[in-house]
């Protein structure tokens, strides 16, 4: 998985690179390409804890659909620091910069 990453990193440098060359790559373009490798890297991350599912995919194991709880699950202190810090580095600040962007809107535009 890797080296796959590093080869998709390399690809997507050199496509970059090419494409701002021949047109304007827009910041959008490269957050919503930023954002699709996290979901690529998100994807490899299952597959790897999910490996005989995966594969089962493909007809090289049987194929298990019942819900099963984890046989160690993790401690409430451990999820609930979790929780705290991504409601703390995540959540607020997008929060934060959605109110400031939508009181920049509501603001009448300065005359020329």
């Amino acid at each position: 998985m890797i080296v796959y990453v590093l080869l998709h990193e390399a690809t997507a440098y050199w496509d970059v690179r090419y494409a701002t060359s021949t047109r304007k790559v827009a910041p959008v373009e490269q957050h919503v390409h930023s954002f699709l490798e996290l979901l690529l890297t998100g994807l490899l991350m299952v597959i790897a804890l999910h490996w005989e599912q995966f594969i089962s995919l493909f007809g090289f194991a049987p194929a298990r659909f019942e819900l099963v709880p984890k046989s160690d699950p993790l401690p409430w202190g451990y999820i609930l620091t979790m929780m705290g810090l991504t409601l703390l580095f995540e959540v607020l600040p997008y929060l934060e910069e959605l109110l400031r962007g939508l009181r920049h809107r509501s603001r009448p535009e300065p005359l020329p």
